[in-house]
C-alpha cells in the first residue's frame, strides 16, 4: 500500500506501546511474595497471573461498555481472582488492589520496537495518545517508561467524557489535536475499540496484532505483527 500523507498519529497505550503483560506479571509476582499468597491457598504465582489476566480482561470489557465504573472494576478485580482460585475473599483484597496500583504503573517496560518506532516517527508527525485507561495511572505509565515527550495530546475517557469505540471519543481527540479524520491514523491492538472505532469516524487504522494476541483478525487499513512494520508505510 502506498505511503499516505498523514499529519497526526493516534496511539493506544496499553498492549500497544506499554507492555501491560510484562509489567503486570512482574507486579503480580511481587504481590504474591509480599503477601505470602501461597498461604492463602493460591498454588503458584503463575496461577495468580493467569487468573488475574482473565478476570481483568472481562472487567475491562464491562467497563468499556459502560456496565461498571472505574471504582467497581478496582473493587471487584482481586475479589474475583481469589474466588476463581477457590479461596475465600476478605478485605485484604482491597489492600492488594492498592498495592498493585501503587506499583504497576511505575514499571518501565515497553513492547519491542516501541522506542525505535517513536524515534523514527517523531520528526515526521504530530503524535497523540488516546486511551480508555484511567488518567492518573496512564500519565504515571508514560512518565516512567520514557513516553511522555513523544506525545502532544493525551486523551483519556475521563477528559473526553467518552470511551473508544464511541465516535465522541475520536472526535474529541481530533478536536484537541486540531486535525480532521483524513489527516489521521489510529494505531492500536483492540479490533473494536481502536480499529472499528477509528474507521467509523473516517480515520485510517493500523491493527497491531502480535503473535500472542488473543484478538481475532479484522479489517483495517494496515495489519501489523510488530510495531516496526509500521515504518514501511509512514
Amino acid at each position: 500500500m502506498p505511503r499516505t500523507a498523514y499529519k497526526h498519529l493516534f496511539f493506544d497505550l496499553d498492549h500497544t506501546l506499554w507492555d501491560f503483560e510484562r509489567n503486570t506479571n512482574e507486579t503480580l509476582v511481587e504481590l504474591f511474595e509480599a503477601f505470602d499468597l501461597h498461604k492463602r491457598g493460591i498454588p503458584t504465582a503463575q496461577a495468580f497471573q493467569e487468573t488475574f489476566h482473565k478476570v481483568n480482561a472481562e472487567l475491562w470489557h464491562l467497563h468499556d461498555s459502560r456496565q461498571i465504573s472505574q471504582e467497581e472494576l478496582r473493587y471487584r478485580r482481586f475479589r474475583q481472582v481469589i474466588n476463581q482460585l477457590g479461596c475465600e475473599e476478605d478485605n485484604s483484597c482491597d489492600e492488594w488492589s492498592e498495592w498493585y496500583l501503587s506499583r504497576c504503573p511505575y514499571k518501565p517496560h515497553l513492547l519491542p520496537g516501541a522506542l525505535e518506532l517513536l524515534d523514527y516517527l517523531a520528526p515526521r508527525y504530530e503524535m497523540h495518545i488516546i486511551t480508555n485507561g484511567f488518567g492518573d495511572v496512564q500519565y504515571t505509565k508514560m512518565d516512567n517508561s520514557g513516553l511522555t515527550g513523544y506525545f502532544r495530546e493525551v486523551v483519556t475517557s475521563k477528559t473526553a467524557n467518552a470511551k473508544k469505540p464511541e465516535p465522541a471519543m475520536f472526535h474529541f481527540a481530533m478536536e484537541k489535536a486540531g486535525c480532521i479524520a483524513g489527516d489521521a491514523l489510529m494505531i492500536g491492538d483492540n479490533p473494536e475499540a481502536d480499529v472499528a472505532g477509528a474507521l467509523g469516524v473516517g480515520m485510517h487504522a493500523a491493527y497491531f496484532r502480535p503473535e500472542q494476541s488473543l484478538y481475532p483478525p479484522c479489517e483495517a487499513t494496515y495489519q501489523l505483527r510488530s510495531l516496526l512494520e509500521l515504518k514501511q508505510w509512514l
